[in-house]
């Protein structure tokens, strides 16, 4: 007998129709309404009925419940996880994988390949497609999932099969089509591999995706990520300026002729080619609401304006003295300078930016969130016996960076106060109003190295 998926329930909510049923944290979701529930998002699309029957198992028994609930009321569950059936990994054995060019012995979970479309949509993660059945995207239309966030790269079936290696990569075109006919909405990415599937099928790639409009309602172009570590792998060059130029000139051509016949700019170049290349940033307006923000389309725009905003209240900010160094990688060190500046205009503040290169993944590795903690420490031996270290918070998950040091260790190391922040001016003028309290989401570290 097949084993029954079920997702463990980890908190009733007090009052809830849940609580109210006498379903308790611990027992197991199996059904909803005679319907196998697989994930959270089953859960949530089956649990929207006014009238429900939960079946669930309670220590090794089944047991049902009947619920009425107002139409809009929330059933009132959480979970300890969101995939019941498990992670969906990825299939695919992309040319330009960046998990591939990661240094060995470093923990598990930086070489899982995540590729769940439930995580796209819960999540704004991209996904392939390739390891999508039919019945998924039956599901999708069903349920309206949607916004979904694809890894397009090419469109071009034996272009995109050649740089997935995968002879499931080339439907990409069909399955677009049979989610905009579901009216799915679409974000897609296009990863930038010079030589591969820049030119002129960077061109095919945009004029198929915008066939697709409004369904695919934007495209992403963001330059490829390559570390040192690719020993065996495709030969692959980085995204230098004169390429980044030439990207940023094609997408604004793009931009005007999109506008003129969808009333969208629909392609967006990430703000690495406005780095690499020099290139001034458009106007907040230009990126139309910021919808591939978490493709790094766009930040720096939010980084100006908020910065340029906060100029204009710093007589409401009570900001204590000190020194402050200001931690960043490479590629956003002339953004944080500018940070620096101004913040050097408040009495009592002294700061100044630390740029790190990336030796730990090499140096075409420039973003501040794949800093490792022991190219931070090195890039720290200067730091004066005031100064106080702030860290870009992207750069931790928990309290580790990429390397495993840990920001105690850090501090130890370099026997001064460290402190992780929301990478933002705001969030940084926050953290130099609030004294010893860590700004809210930040780490920071309790012991007292170099106090």
């Amino acid at each position: 007998m097949a084993k029954l998926v079920c997702g463990t329930i980890s908190k009733v909510a007090d009052e809830s129709p849940a609580w109210r049923a006498g379903l308790q944290a611990g027992d197991e979701l199996l059904s909803v309404n005679s319907q196998p529930v697989r994930d959270v998002l089953d859960y949530r699309y089956l649990s929207s009925d006014p009238r429900l029957l939960i079946r669930v198992r309670r220590h090794g028994r089944i047991r049902r419940f009947s619920i009425r609930k107002g139409g809009d009321e929330e059933l009132g569950i959480e979970f300890e996880e969101e995939l019941f059936d498990g992670l969906r990994t990825c299939e695919n054995n992309c040319i330009f994988c960046f998990l591939d060019q990661m240094p060995r012995g470093l923990r598990k979970s930086l070489y899982v390949k995540d590729d769940d479309y439930r995580l796209s949509l819960a999540h704004g993660n991209y996904v392939t497609l390739t390891n999508l059945t039919d019945d998924d995207v039956d599901r999708i239309c069903r349920q309206r999932m949607s916004p979904i966030y694809v890894s397009v790269h090419a469109t071009e079936p034996d272009l995109r099969i050649g740089m997935f290696r995968s002879t499931k990569a080339g439907r990409i075109m069909e399955q677009l089509r049979r989610l905009a006919d579901g009216r799915i909405t679409m974000h897609t990415q296009i990863v930038l591999c010079p030589g591969v599937n820049d030119g002129e099928h960077l061109e095919r790639s945009i004029q198929a995706l915008s066939s697709l409009h409004p369904w695919v309602a934007s495209v992403a172009v963001v330059p490829v990520g390559l570390t040192r570590h690719r020993k065996g792998l495709v030969p692959l060059r980085p995204v230098e300026s004169d390429l980044a130029r030439e990207v940023i000139h094609r997408c604004r051509w793009w931009q005007r002729e999109f506008q003129r016949r969808l009333g969208t700019r629909f392609v967006f170049p990430s703000d690495e080619f406005y780095l690499l290349s020099g290139a001034e940033f458009p106007e907040a307006d230009a990126y139309e609401g910021f919808p591939q923000l978490e493709d790094g389309v766009g930040i720096s725009r939010l980084f100006l304006d908020e910065r340029k905003e906060l100029a204009g209240e710093a007589e409401k900010w009570h900001i204590r003295g000190g020194h402050y160094v200001l931690v960043t990688g490479v590629l956003a060190g002339p953004l944080v300078g500018r940070l620096a500046d101004s913040l050097n205009d408040l009495d009592g503040v002294a700061a100044r930016g630390c740029i790190v290169k990336n030796n730990f993944l090499g140096e075409t590795v420039t973003v501040a969130g794949l800093l490792a903690g022991q190219d931070i420490a090195a890039a720290l031996r200067d730091v004066e016996q005031d100064e106080e270290v702030l860290i870009a918070g992207v750069a931790l998950n928990g309290d580790r960076f990429l390397d495993d040091m840990t920001i105690c260790e850090l501090q130890e190391t370099v026997r001064r106060r460290v402190a992780a922040v929301d990478p933002s001016p705001r969030g940084v003028v926050e953290h130099l109003c609030m004294g010893e309290m860590p700004l809210s989401g930040a780490v920071s570290c309790d012991c007292r190295a170099g106090r």
